[in-house]
């Protein structure tokens, strides 16, 4: 038998989580409207890329809102795969390369910035 305290504390973080998801696939909906064609992906990216570090320095609820549920909802890796596939495809390949770069690189210094806010911001 499921212990009920257990079960509630379940429902609460898949509660907290899709609230935030929700939120992060309207956002993602929006900046999918960008007219160039890897902009509004590139953009869903590192957003999702600060906000998740940013929710790191928040308690747990927050971080599963934010980080798990917006930032995992906003987020749009499988478009950039497809994105990057289809450069590769076209080989176009200083485009190919020039993408995956500056996304990697500008994630992880997003993810890093948002890691520095949040502990401003928190401690």
């Amino acid at each position: 038998m499921v212990n009920s305290v257990a079960l509630l504390s379940l429902l609460l973080t898949l509660a907290t989580v899709a609230v935030g998801a929700f939120f992060g696939g309207i956002a993602r909906w929006a900046l999918s409207h960008i007219p160039h064609p890897r902009a509004g992906t590139f953009t869903a990216n590192i957003v999702a890329c600060t906000v998740l570090g940013f929710s790191m320095a928040l308690p747990i609820f927050w971080q599963l809102a934010l980080g798990a549920g917006f930032a995992g909802a906003m987020s749009t890796w499988s478009s950039l795969a497809k994105e990057l596939g289809t450069l590769y495809k076209q080989r176009q390949w200083g485009e190919f390369a020039k993408y995956a770069a500056f996304t990697a690189a500008v994630g992880i210094a997003a993810c890093g910035m948002g890691m520095l806010w949040g502990r401003r911001g928190f401690g």
